[in-house]
């Protein structure tokens, strides 16, 4: 049984490009044939955990639960799929949609995390990227993926994990996280 957009409460596809090739959007934007036309979308990468049966790599990361402590590395493995994926699409100058079923949480987690690995960034300057492009509401659960990713890329860093969910959830202002979290220079936010 396959179910289309119709099926899902989302009704308008939301769509927004994050860089030249990756786009993030939600389930009725993968399901909407000229939303994919106008956008020139190649590949499509499913967050969604939606039954369907279109061509594309889909990945169900939401329900890899951490208390099972292999959760975390679940979880990297899946994200090395995901970033394999976008990587063969941008080498080719082809253009990948990322997305999930309302499109503001997991799929930007994964660009996110695509970003801090692949590009270099850092958490803070990964997510003002994305935020300054498509609104996004980070998940707790995922905020805790990418403090724990941001932890293991810079090993010896003096991270304090609520300075950065602080920040992705925007309880307070950036300019607030800068004073408060002192090993966090303006150059990397």
């Amino acid at each position: 049984m396959s179910f289309g957009p119709e099926h899902f409460q989302y009704s308008e596809p939301v769509i927004s490009k994050v860089t030249d090739y990756i786009y993030v959007g939600n389930l009725n934007a993968a399901y909407n044939g000229r939303t994919l036309c106008r956008n020139n979308i190649d590949s499509i990468i499913d967050m969604s955990s939606a039954p369907g049966d279109w061509s594309r790599l889909k990945v169900d990361i939401g329900d890899v639960p951490d208390a099972l402590g292999d959760g975390p590395a679940l979880k990297q493995r899946c994200f090395e799929d995901i970033n394999e994926c976008i990587n063969a699409s941008t080498e080719k100058r082809k253009r990948v949609l990322v997305h999930c079923r309302d499109g503001y949480s997991l799929a930007p987690t994964c660009i996110i995390q695509y970003l801090m690995v692949k590009q270099n960034m850092r958490l803070i300057a990964a997510y003002e990227l994305l935020r300054a492009k498509y609104p996004v509401n980070i998940r707790e659960c995922h905020q805790n993926v990418l403090v724990s990713l941001e932890r293991a890329l810079r090993p010896g860093g003096n991270i304090d994990p609520e300075c950065f969910k602080q920040a992705i959830s925007r309880k307070v202002p950036i300019w607030s996280i800068k004073h408060r979290c002192p090993d966090r220079p303006d150059k990397d936010v």
